[in-house]
């Protein structure tokens, strides 16, 4: 459909319940804080990261739990969370009229990203995380990295072929947005909870250059994330393909917006 009915059709009301899937390293601390600020009451859904007997999986259902116990008390119209999709199903069959947005973001550059970050205070077990993994390239070599992008929209992806994937994805989601295309991505999701023309002001997390988080690349380097990440690829250039699609589209409907 074109992109006027698109937003039409998938326009949230009053009533709508907007969950941010938080997949990491896509820009997602930055669209939270815009999310807090347009759809409150808002929900962060995290973890005690200090707690390091519990495994993550188990300390996420009880946060997921928490939320929708509190959810019971508090009317949310919006939440955020790295939340995969077992745990975004919970949350979608718990509230009424639940919409799921997210972004994705270039293989290549959030495995970079989430190494960096991964290396800094930022990330409370950031000392392990260096002694696990003292090298990029230790990094993507494990399957901890590959394809996790995937991972979290899709859920168990074994044995899934590139194919599969991108015939998967989207089924839980109203939109999906681009880092790469952060402006427009941003603009419509917003547009779908019934805010027109708003852009991003935001810029949160940011981490730090240092030696710490230094990285240098080489051609090696990238076939090799390309290689370990082929899910994540293809999902995203799917993605891309459709958002490219729409952009004369979207440029003419922001120049609507602004002569209203």
């Amino acid at each position: 459909m074109s992109l006027n009915d698109f937003i039409e059709s998938q326009r949230g009301g009053d009533d709508s319940f907007w969950f941010f899937q938080h997949i990491p390293k896509t820009a997602g601390s930055s669209f939270s804080t815009e999310l807090r600020k347009r759809q409150w009451p808002y929900a962060n859904i995290t973890v005690d990261y200090t707690d390091m007997v519990t495994p993550h999986d188990e300390k996420l259902a009880r946060s997921v739990s928490a939320f929708l116990d509190e959810a019971k008390l508090t009317t949310f119209r919006s939440a955020s969370g790295h939340l995969k999709l077992d745990q975004v199903n919970r949350v979608a069959e718990a509230m009424p009229d639940c919409r799921v947005v997210t972004f994705l973001r270039s293989p290549e550059a959030r495995v970079i990203s989430d190494f960096r970050y991964q290396r800094t205070p930022m990330h409370p077990p950031y000392q392990q995380f260096i002694e696990r993994f003292p090298t990029l390239e230790s990094y993507v070599e494990s399957p901890d990295s590959q394809n996790k992008m995937a991972d979290f929209l899709l859920g168990s992806t074994a044995g899934m072929s590139a194919e599969d994937a991108v015939a998967s994805v989207g089924r839980s989601h109203v939109f999906i947005g681009l880092l790469e295309m952060y402006p427009m991505s941003f603009n419509i999701m917003f547009r779908l909870m019934g805010h027109d023309g708003l852009w991003p002001v935001e810029h949160q997390r940011k981490t730090p250059d240092d030696e710490t988080t230094k990285v240098v690349m080489t051609p090696q380097l990238r076939a090799m994330i390309r290689r370990t990440n082929r899910l994540d690829q293809a999902i995203y250039d799917h993605a891309h393909a459709v958002l490219v699609r729409h952009r004369e589209a979207f440029k003419q409907l922001d120049q609507a917006t602004a002569r209203a």
